[in-house]
């Protein structure tokens, strides 16, 4: 019992200390991010992005950062091995980008990027369309339940 318990405040103490190293997000980098974040159509400018504003936890960009990798996802597939480069040095990163696959979006960019991970894939790149198709599904579930209600 006191080793669960000593595994239990080891994990509190860990997060803590990794919200307290946090960043706060000043008003003039949440306008910032806000700005830009639906206009990004490159992964290395999203990365940019994202490595700059990332601690500003902010709904309109939330929606603006969705918007940019749909458009990446749906207009640019054949870079999808640059993400993946991206997200084997930064696994945040990929997390931020799968993430941002969601029902705010357009369903018909989600079934291009469920087809997509399903049709086009190349195979070094299986896992991470394993992921994009994960999400895509996910977010048209979604998006059937809230229509359906």
């Amino acid at each position: 019992m006191s080793r669960a318990l000593a595994l239990f405040l080891t994990i509190c103490v860990s997060s803590l200390s990794a919200q307290a190293q946090q960043k706060p997000c000043s008003q003039a980098e949440s306008q910032q991010s806000e700005s830009e974040a639906d206009s990004l159509r490159t992964w290395d400018t999203l990365y940019k992005s994202y490595r700059l504003y990332a601690h500003c936890d902010n709904a309109s960009a939330a929606e603006g950062y969705s918007e940019s990798v749909a458009r990446i996802l749906v207009d640019h597939w054949r870079t999808l091995p640059r993400l993946s480069q991206l997200t084997r040095k930064d696994k945040r990163f990929r997390d931020f980008v799968l993430g941002h696959v969601d029902a705010t979006l357009d369903m018909s960019d989600v079934r291009k990027i469920r087809t997509n991970a399903m049709q086009h894939c190349l195979p070094t790149l299986r896992n991470l369309c394993a992921d994009l198709r994960k999400e895509a599904e996910s977010a048209l579930r979604e998006d059937a339940s809230v229509q359906s209600k």
